[in-house]
């Protein structure tokens, strides 16, 4: 564990009682104990410096240190303080793939400092989710994951996970998290070769808000990627293989976010 990610915000709590699952992974997993000490951020994005108060098992209380100035990238309101840290607001809208290869993007999202996380349905997404049950049940599994990835990797970044889109929910899904199409730079990454400028060219310019679109294993439907021009979204294209849709998504974001990080030491030209 590199971080504790503590539930909802407890930036005006001087103690806190940890759950017993919480507290069984602290003293039994990691071993640790009383006095001893470790990070942890909560729910709204403030860090903190934790100590262990009270050891009794299943029942741990740790005191919380905040430490100033430390409320990391989490929601539209956070974009000054996102920019002000260094770190781009990159979401990824991914198509809902077969099996469990959301799990790994999504913790491999986490790990790579994405912000938001938005799958989407498409036409050829074999996945289907339906019925207000199945659409919670597996937002609260993903959000577990998030916890996990966020604790394990010690990311400065706190991911969210969205329930999942349609094509006509999309657009609001993508502004209520602000990363509006019409004030975003908005990525499709496409196999076939559609892109009209490099992505150093599309990436050019002033700071905004980064939307990467990955499709399923199936690829768009040629109606579906013209919705998304509409919207906005531009086309990139990857010379060489096809990539698998889990493998697609890292390389995007490792892409997009080592250009957009490196901003000030290279110049767009044609």
């Amino acid at each position: 564990m590199r971080q504790l990610v503590l539930p909802g915000d407890r930036s005006g709590d001087a103690r806190f009682a940890l759950d017993a699952k919480t507290s069984r992974y602290l003293l039994k997993v990691l071993r640790l104990g009383r006095g001893d000490a470790f990070p942890a951020i909560d729910g709204e994005g403030h860090a903190y410096s934790c100590t262990i108060e009270e050891d009794a098992p299943g029942a741990a209380v740790i005191a919380l240190s905040p430490i100033a100035g430390s409320v990391l990238p989490a929601s539209a309101t956070s974009e000054a303080a996102a920019e002000s840290a260094g770190f781009p607001r990159i979401a990824l809208i991914q198509c809902l793939p077969k099996g469990p290869k959301l799990d790994l993007i999504i913790r491999q999202a986490v790990e790579a400092g994405v912000e938001a996380v938005f799958p989407l349905q498409t036409r050829y997404c074999v996945v289907r989710e339906r019925g207000e049950k199945e659409i919670a049940d597996k937002l609260e599994r993903r959000r577990a994951i998030v916890r996990e990835a966020l604790q394990q990797s010690g990311s400065a970044v706190r991911t969210r996970i969205l329930p999942a889109s349609t094509m006509a929910t999309l657009p609001a899904a993508l502004a209520s998290e602000g990363f509006a199409p019409e004030a975003s730079l908005c990525l499709m990454f496409h196999e076939r070769p559609l892109a009209e400028k490099s992505l150093h060219e599309y990436c050019a310019g002033e700071p905004r808000p980064t939307a990467l679109l990955i499709g399923p294993e199936g690829g768009f439907a040629p109606e579906e990627t013209e919705a998304f021009a509409a919207m906005g979204f531009r086309a990139v294209h990857f010379d060489g293989a096809i990539l698998r849709t889990e493998t697609a998504a890292l390389y995007a974001i490792a892409a997009v976010k080592t250009i957009l990080m490196e901003r000030a030491s290279w110049t767009a030209s044609k």
